[in-house]
């Protein structure tokens, strides 16, 4: 298994060259988010693909273990808000990235 570090940067890599490949709508009104979307989506799948039984368990474990790798990791309700305004986002990267993979290993 990769440690966490390598595991977090392979997923936000891939996470920002899909996000970064697609075409980008306008940016909402108000101030700019503390986390890029590409952030938001590699912690979002991270809390999944671990152990965390609950958003409150994974965002303590996030902001005592994560917070050199993201740095301006905002409070937890603002972090769970983030997550859910990407939820689109998220099975994008999920799904569009899983069928592209799979046909590149199919044909």
């Amino acid at each position: 298994m990769l440690d966490v570090d390598t595991f977090l940067t392979a997923l936000y890599a891939i996470t920002d060259d899909f996000y970064k490949s697609r075409s980008r709508k306008d940016r909402p009104p108000g101030p700019e988010a503390s986390l890029s979307p590409s952030e938001v989506v590699t912690l979002a799948i991270f809390a999944r693909f671990s152990r965390f039984a609950s958003e409150r368990d994974f965002y303590r474990y996030a902001h005592t273990q994560l917070r050199g790798a993201f740095p301006t990791l905002p409070d937890r309700s603002q972090c769970n808000r983030s997550v859910r305004s990407h939820v689109g986002l998220i099975e994008k990267v999920v799904a569009l990235h899983l069928a592209e993979v799979l046909v590149g290993i199919d044909g």
